[in-house]
């Protein structure tokens, strides 16, 4: 049994779970920033406070998974993600002290938004431009960082950081869609005509510029060709579902359109990166940790994993349908 294709297969299911669960939330957030009105602003917040600080625990997961099963890697791509890292673990603290405060101190509730909003836009940004990084190429020397920390603020991981930012905002808007009503809805669907061209046309952009900066990329694109294309013409089917579903007023389906779209986004990404850990650098045979410490990492995953899906699944069924007008305590 290869042990280490099966933690990577973890880390990768997590990493894919925080995406498409905690991304409409930083979605939502970033979203708040353009709400003017405080009641739809309210209504925003109360449809993603039952689950949002629980969808976190996926990206501890990832980072747990990171540390135990390939510790070569986590000691390379931290020195060299150290400041986004930060950024993004400050900006994630700070939305869960906003979130708190902006129902304590009614009064100041507005600048608490602006305080969420922001964290949401800047921990969204720093995980895209850590994406971008990884596909830029982290400099390796004797399975140690030997670039700068500065590497990663570059061109195309900060094209990176805006695109997946524009992602999140559409799943957030199709979240909205979904859960919200009245003024909130109608703003969903407002920022859906704005965020899903604007991210097909930033997506298609990185898509070009990728290989012309990294030719590890190239050279995946050329090997893998028949299954990337397959997989761009999926996700823009998946789109327009996106755009339809908004046209003849079907709740659920731009959701499952944008779940679609990220989804597909990051299996595209899988093909090309595998079997590396740090993409065209490391494969994760060479960064894996012994076999005893998979075996370890590999039992604790399974007895801890199903507990959190149960979690998770509960919560979304308890809190299913519309968000109320007055929120979930009205």
């Amino acid at each position: 049994m290869d042990l280490p294709i099966l933690s990577a297969l973890f880390a990768a299911l997590s990493l894919a779970l925080y995406v498409l669960l905690d991304g409409f939330d930083l979605g939502v957030g970033a979203l708040l920033l353009l709400q003017r009105d405080e009641a739809a602003r309210n209504h925003m917040i109360d449809s993603i406070t039952p689950t949002w600080d629980g969808n976190e625990t996926w990206l501890v997961m990832t980072g747990i998974t990171l540390f135990a099963s390939f510790p070569i890697a986590y000691g390379i791509l931290l020195p060299a993600f150290y400041i986004p890292v930060v950024i993004m673990v400050l900006a994630l603290g700070l939305r869960g002290v906003s979130f708190e405060f902006r129902v304590q101190i009614k009064q100041y509730r507005r600048r608490w938004d602006l305080v969420f909003g922001i964290g949401s836009v800047a921990a969204a940004c720093m995980q895209g431009l850590i994406l971008g990084g990884l596909l830029q190429g982290v400099s390796v020397r004797d399975a140690y960082f030997s670039g700068s920390v500065l590497d990663c603020w570059r061109p195309f991981p900060l094209l990176c950081a805006i695109t997946v930012l524009t992602a999140y905002m559409v799943l957030g808007s199709c979240w909205l869609y979904l859960k919200a009503t009245s003024v909130a809805r109608r703003f969903a669907e407002q920022a859906l005509h704005v965020t899903l061209p604007t991210f097909f046309v930033l997506f298609g952009l990185a898509c070009f510029t990728a290989p012309l900066i990294q030719p590890g990329i190239r050279s995946a694109l050329l090997t893998h060709a028949a299954v990337m294309v397959t997989i761009l013409g999926m996700m823009v089917i998946a789109g327009m579902l996106v755009f339809t579903g908004v046209r003849k007023g079907i709740g659920h389906q731009p959701f499952v359109g944008a779940l679609f779209v990220l989804s597909l986004g990051i299996i595209g990404l899988t093909v090309l990166i595998f079997p590396n850990v740090i993409p065209f650098r490391l494969s994760i045979w060479e960064a894996s940790a012994s076999r005893l410490t998979q075996i370890v990492f590999l039992i604790g995953a399974v007895c801890v994993t199903p507990v959190i899906l149960t979690y998770s699944a509960f919560a979304y069924w308890v809190f299913r349908g519309k968000t109320p007008i007055n929120g979930w305590e009205g």
